[in-house]
């Protein structure tokens, strides 16, 4: 009887030891649960803020006037004092905010990366009192001009820049010659010393109709009085000699125009303003200048009357991207 009844004690003091364990183990995956679903609605809370930092840094970005830097300084303001309004501030209690800027001239995205410690409840029992929960947003914004007003029926391609720019201001300038490109399908500016004629699709009711006598009424006009963006197609004439077009850009000779530049594929990526010297179209069929602004320059201004029309930037773009 008396090892009956030590076996019974023994074996009623493993299940204790089971029925304990078993507890802590129960206890500990309820712990997990509860505090992984607060994290997770913490890492919710952070999201928004992380959302609301980059955009708050994009739109600051794009409303302040200066240089790169300054505009990137007011950009990382903006993104610290939002996270801050929505209590995440750098630095204090376990908070890290850091805003990122990547930029250029004409756009930029603004990250936001938030992290913070939750601490735990359950958790804490066996050994993990705090977890990192980090999140990150970006947000984009573009200033970069997307329409122009008054731009010539000429088409040079982007592989021009910057070597073909020249400042005026910095003494005389030597003039690049400019040829068509070949014959056959050879309609689109191949390089950096070909040139063509366009039309801008809606010129004399002939949409995407490339023909000389609505590029020479474009080259009269002095430029395409309508407002022509990247998006908008062209149809460059099919090559060849055109003398009538040579002949009505020459009257043109020591103008400043806006005129678009393409890629190989004939896709309009920008504008810049051209200065032509001369036209050859007799024998040679060349023009010959130089160009005095960067593709898209900030600074661009397009005057398709002779008197001053501004660059036209279109819809400012700010949205999410991350």
């Amino acid at each position: 009887m008396l090892r009956q009844d030590l076996a019974h004690r023994g074996e009623r003091g493993q299940i204790l030891i089971m029925f304990t364990l078993a507890i802590l183990v129960i206890v500990g995956m309820l712990g997990l649960v509860l505090d992984g679903g607060a994290a997770y609605a913490q890492r919710r809370a952070e999201q928004g803020v992380a959302d609301l930092a980059s955009m708050a840094g994009a739109t600051a970005y794009l409303n302040t006037q200066g240089d790169i830097a300054t505009k990137s300084a007011a950009a990382d303001a903006a993104g610290h004092l939002i996270a801050a309004a929505n209590g995440y501030v750098d630095g204090v209690d376990n908070a890290s905010v850091e805003i990122l800027v990547a930029s250029n001239p004409y756009s930029a995205i603004v990250r936001a990366n938030v992290t913070d410690a939750h601490r735990n409840n359950f958790a804490s029992l066996i050994g993990m009192s705090t977890w990192d929960v980090s999140v990150t947003a970006a947000a984009e914004t573009t200033d970069e001009p997307n329409g122009a007003i008054g731009a010539m029926p000429l088409l040079f391609n982007a592989e021009a820049f910057p070597g073909a720019i020249c400042d005026e201001t910095a003494g005389p300038c030597t003039p690049e010659v400019y040829q068509l490109p070949g014959h056959g399908n050879e309609d689109v500016p191949q390089d950096a010393t070909q040139f063509n004629w366009t039309i801008f699709c809606q010129a004399s009711g002939n949409p995407c109709n490339g023909n000389s006598d609505g590029v020479r009424d474009l080259v009269d006009g002095g430029g395409e009085s309508d407002t022509i963006y990247l998006n908008d197609d062209i149809g460059p004439l099919n090559a060849g000699t055109h003398n009538t077009l040579f002949d009505a850009l020459g009257s043109h000779t020591g103008g400043v125009f806006p005129v678009p530049i393409v890629n190989d594929a004939g896709e309009m990526v920008g504008w810049a303003y051209f200065k032509l010297l001369s036209v050859e179209g007799a024998s040679e069929k060349v023009i010959r200048g130089y160009f005095v602004s960067p593709v898209n320059a900030a600074q661009l201004v397009v005057s398709p009357t002779g008197g001053d029309a501004e660059l036209l930037t279109g819809v400012y773009v700010l949205h999410l991207v991350d």
